[in-house]
């Protein structure tokens, strides 16, 4: 009888360890299967599975499960901007992370706790949190892995230096980036523990960002030290060895087309940010097709196509009235909130490792679309005070009239007739002709009594533009002096104000009045009236 009995308890014992290999099989399947859910499909079912997956592991005392499901958990929470419970949970699983001294998970919740804290206002604990992240990287074993997790460390950091917003945070993100690159460098492209397109895709995205740092954070712009990195990204980007993410191709090809667009090749410029538009049908993504839209519409009116100008700004309007208002619902709403909104997609496989690259792209898109918020209201503020420093404009006069100047018939134009053509200009600057649509090279010639040679030389020489850009941007000055004077010009629609001032079509004058003024017009009036109301006037003196 005992025999049987020590029989059958060895066979429930045998019987009961197969049943708990086999349910770490099923939980390990079903990690997988969160990471691609949370990546691709849907971050809610994605978290369904991963609590799944933690009650199963709960339930059998699968620690490594318990682990894994707990980082993925922390994950779903910073793309919900949930900074609190990103905290609390990496808190909850820190101890877990030490008892099995896996410090790749341990690395990743001191670098989730640091964002958190820094996304929360909490600079000190943010730091000391990269800190602890850096210190438990170097106990990583695999060399590969250690040098891909501190990689990702260095990129992060970056956020806690953009917000000081001195020099020194400047220096201190450009250094940041530049390790990050180094780290990425030492990777073996045959590591076991360090995939190859995982290695190329943030190689890739540190060189690109490393040139837009030059291109919109560097003082002055340098696009000369910025294109040695995007030649490197590019040259990641072209070569069909590596598989980059459809999110990251859609980042890399927006940045690429803006260094194009500093060094004013056009052309370049809409081959990327047409390229991101067909990309991001995969990835969809709002705030990268925004971005592309954008460069579509000032590239073509750079190049006088004002009909495709036209159809790209009338789309960026319509997205980016779109992003305003889901942002408004939920104030600087993250990439993947919104892109939730949208149909969803299934793309290729990825695994956890590529997560952390989805989060840290994310972060990065941000910090840059930060930094270009900040930068439009620097713009406003440039505006408002040129505004007040210069003399108030009186009303325009109505059109005068101009005798013949000299009738010089050779290209050379004389000291006396370019003064006298000089001083017509100057009036016509002050006259209602400047909001005529009519106004073109040939008829403000007859107007003024002059040849269209003259005049297009004499303003390119002494405005320093071209003659549509002079006319345009005259304006736009007659429209700000407009709109700052006078409260009730702000009431009226965007498309009434492109019409009084000369403009074709609304899309045009949003075009324009952004290159002009370096922000677009609903911009510039939001924040005018937003300046009514905090100072409890409607109306200027």
């Amino acid at each position: 009888m005992n025999r049987i009995f020590s029989a059958l308890l060895l066979l429930c014992l045998f019987s009961s360890l197969l049943n708990a290999q086999s349910n770490k099989e099923d939980i390990d399947k079903l990690l997988k299967d969160a990471g691609y859910t949370l990546d691709f499909v849907d971050n809610q079912k994605g978290l369904k599975i991963i609590l799944k997956a933690r009650e199963a592991s709960k339930r059998i005392g699968y620690k490594e499960g318990l682990l894994k499901s707990g980082s993925m958990l922390t994950v779903f929470y910073m793309r919900e901007d949930n900074y609190k419970k990103v905290i609390e949970n990496s808190r909850e699983m820190e101890p877990l992370a030490l008892e099995l001294k896996n410090y790749i998970a341990l690395t990743d919740l001191y670098r989730m706790m640091a964002l958190a804290h820094g996304q929360l206002g909490l600079s000190k604990p943010s730091y000391e949190k990269y800190q602890a992240a850096l210190k438990a990287s170097k106990k990583i074993q695999q060399k590969n892995t250690r040098h891909y997790k501190t990689s990702l460390i260095y990129g992060n950091m970056i956020t806690y230096f953009d917000r000081m917003d001195d020099n020194y945070s400047q220096d201190s993100i450009l250094h940041y980036l530049k390790k990050s690159l180094d780290e990425i460098k030492q990777i073996d492209d045959n590591s076991p523990d360090t995939k190859l397109n995982d290695k190329y895709d943030i190689l890739a995205g540190t060189n690109s960002n490393i040139g837009m740092f030059y291109i919109n954070q560097h003082k002055p712009p340098r696009v000369d030290l910025a294109e040695k990195y995007f030649m490197d990204a590019i040259a990641i980007y072209d070569n069909k060895k590596y598989k980059l993410m459809a999110i990251n191709r859609v980042l890399l090809s927006n940045s690429f087309g803006r260094f194009f667009q500093a060094k004013k090749d056009y052309n370049n410029t809409i081959k990327y940010a047409t390229n991101a538009l067909e990309l991001e049908r995969k990835a969809n993504s709002p705030y990268m097709r925004k971005e592309s839209y954008e460069m579509l519409a000032d590239s073509y009116l750079e190049l006088d196509n004002k009909v495709l100008s036209k159809k790209y700004m009338q789309l960026y309007t319509s997205i980016n009235d779109s992003i305003t208002a889901a942002q408004n619902a939920s104030i600087e709403a993250p990439v993947n909130q919104i892109v939730s909104q949208e149909k969803k997609k299934h793309t290729t496989i990825i695994v956890i490792i590529s997560s952390c690259i989805l989060v840290i792209m994310a972060f990065i898109v941000r910090l840059f679309w930060k930094r270009k918020n900040r930068i439009l209201h620097e713009n406003y503020e440039s505006l408002i005070e040129k505004l007040k420093s210069e003399k108030k404009p009186g009303r325009l006069t109505e059109e005068e009239n101009y005798g013949k100047i000299s009738s010089d018939k050779s290209f050379t134009i004389t000291e006396e007739t370019t003064d006298a053509l000089l001083l017509k200009l100057e009036k016509f600057e002050k006259s209602k002709n400047v909001i005529k649509k009519e106004v073109s090279l040939t008829w403000l010639a007859n107007h003024l009594n002059t040849n269209t040679r003259y005049l297009s030389e004499v303003i390119k020489k002494y405005k320093g533009k071209s003659f549509n850009n002079y006319i345009n941007g005259l304006r736009i000055n007659y429209i700000v002096e407009l709109l700052y004077e006078e409260p009730k010009h702000r009431e009226y629609k965007i498309s009434y104000l492109a019409e009084l001032c000369g403009f074709s079509s609304r899309e045009v004058f949003t075009t324009i009045f952004k290159k002009e003024t370096g922000i677009s017009p609903s911009y510039f009036i939001d924040n005018l009236k937003n300046k009514d109301i905090s100072s409890g006037t409607e109306n200027k003196e």
